[in-house]
């Protein structure tokens, strides 16, 4: 908004439309899970670790190490408790579509 890019609603839409409606879902480590395909969140992350290095510099620039990326891993192996790609892909898309429903008051 400072740089007169967007307008309070652009970033309000921006957080809340398509991030906000997965995040009332299931948080960030889910969706890289879900965002790195059959591959999961080890595609993900071997995919866009260093781009995504480069965003965390204003949080006192953290180290993706070999060791993170394996209790990221793990984590997200435990939260899945042996769902797959396509059927947390499905949950997660069944309950968009019931909220977008409820957003529009068709619910």
């Amino acid at each position: 908004m400072a740089e007169g890019i967007a307008s309070v609603a652009d970033v309000d839409t921006a957080i809340s439309a398509p991030l906000g409606l997965r995040w009332a879902l299931m948080g960030p480590h889910l969706t890289f899970h879900l965002a790195g395909g059959v591959g999961g969140v080890d595609h993900f992350l071997n995919q866009f670790a260093a781009p995504m290095a480069s965003w965390w510099e204003s949080l006192g620039n953290p180290t993706l190490t070999s060791e993170l990326k394996e209790r990221l891993a793990a984590g997200i192996t435990a939260e899945t408790a042996g769902r797959g790609i396509a059927e947390l892909a499905a949950w997660r898309d069944h309950f968009l579509v019931d909220l977008l429903a409820l957003r529009a008051g068709r619910k």
